[in-house]
């Protein structure tokens, strides 16, 4: 990846960030809207005020910077009442108000300096971590034009369908998870099924996919989570700060979830869970592939870790089945 690839995967990721951010504030604004007694009228009047304060300019132009001055003494003041509002309707005051990832920066990628526009620290930190991932980024290369269809086997399995019918469903529904977003009719997705049966190959032409359109991807071994969950635990920042790029990034891929080793002075269902929560909150996107079965997961995770993996309304799960394709 050249740094021109990587700034724009972290442009990207900024437009993403704040078209989430703005879907989020419009919800908040229609809930606290109808929920709260009085509030619809103060935004109403507080969005009426530039283009009256406008009309007023233009109507007496003398007094353009008077009108100005009113104005934002206006806004002011209804700004104090919503706040007031919402204080006393049990709302925090900053309800209203979006939710930056970075202050500095209002979740741009720049700042503003004496000198000019500039790239912000944040930005500068996400294309370094694009470009580190990709020097042992073994998910690249792979793409769904590589799918062969005759490699694998027509064999009948129940329900009616093929070996070959169910592998070209799932090629296909990852086909259009990418198409789609971020207006996918599932945030999640979870590729499971025996060894051998093409989950991996899905996982990496899904991520070079995303590349390929510029949204910022991060895919991920089980045991690389693993590692990072190691180090994070034991307080080392660098650590935690990948781990926190996991639970931000727009998409992310995790491979053979399930195969990592078991280290029993480490809680992974902790952070599995507080990843999964984070992710699932913010409504981004997280693909899973798995060898192991529901019963399978139940028994080598909590039933916390189990009960996000189950949640419908975000998870769409799809089994591969039949024989191993590396055998075939």
């Amino acid at each position: 990846m050249t740094r021109q690839e990587a700034e724009r995967q972290a442009q990207e990721y900024y437009k993403q960030r704040r078209l989430e951010s703005d879907r989020e504030l419009m919800r908040r604004e229609r809930r606290a809207r109808s929920e709260i007694s009085g509030l619809d009228e103060l935004m109403s009047k507080r969005a009426s005020l530039p283009v009256s304060a406008l009309r007023a300019a233009m109507a007496n132009p003398d007094r353009a910077r008077e009108i100005s001055l009113e104005m934002r003494e206006k806004g002011l003041e209804l700004n104090r009442k919503i706040r007031e509002t919402l204080l006393h309707a049990g709302y925090p005051e900053n309800y209203l108000s979006p939710a930056y990832e970075c202050a500095a920066c209002k979740d741009t990628g720049f700042t503003e300096t004496e000198s000019g526009v500039k790239p912000c620290a944040c930005f500068e930190k996400r294309v370094n971590a694009l470009l580190s991932s990709e020097k042992n980024d073994c998910f690249t290369g792979a793409c769904f034009e590589d799918f062969k269809s005759d490699f694998v086997p027509d064999k009948p399995l129940d329900g009616g369908v093929t070996q070959r019918m169910l592998t070209e469903r799932i090629r296909d529904a990852c086909i259009d998870y990418v198409k789609t977003y971020p207006d996918t009719l599932y945030r999640g997705m979870i590729l499971s099924g025996n060894a051998g049966l093409g989950k991996t190959f899905l996982l990496s032409c899904l991520y070079n996919e995303f590349r390929k359109k510029g949204i910022g991807a991060v895919a991920i071994s089980s045991f690389e989570l693993m590692e990072k969950i190691r180090t994070a635990y034991f307080h080392q920042d660098d650590a935690k700060e990948a781990f926190e790029e996991l639970e931000s990034t727009p998409v992310l891929l995790i491979d053979d979830l399930g195969s990592e080793p078991i280290m029993r002075t480490i809680s992974l269902e902790e952070y599995l869970c507080v990843l999964l929560n984070e992710r699932m909150n913010r409504k981004l996107h997280t693909v899973i592939t798995t060898n192991l079965t529901p019963a399978q997961f139940k028994d080598r995770y909590s039933e916390r870790v189990m009960s996000r993996l189950a949640d419908k309304r975000y998870w769409d799960h799809l089994r591969l089945r039949g024989d191993d394709l590396r055998r075939a």
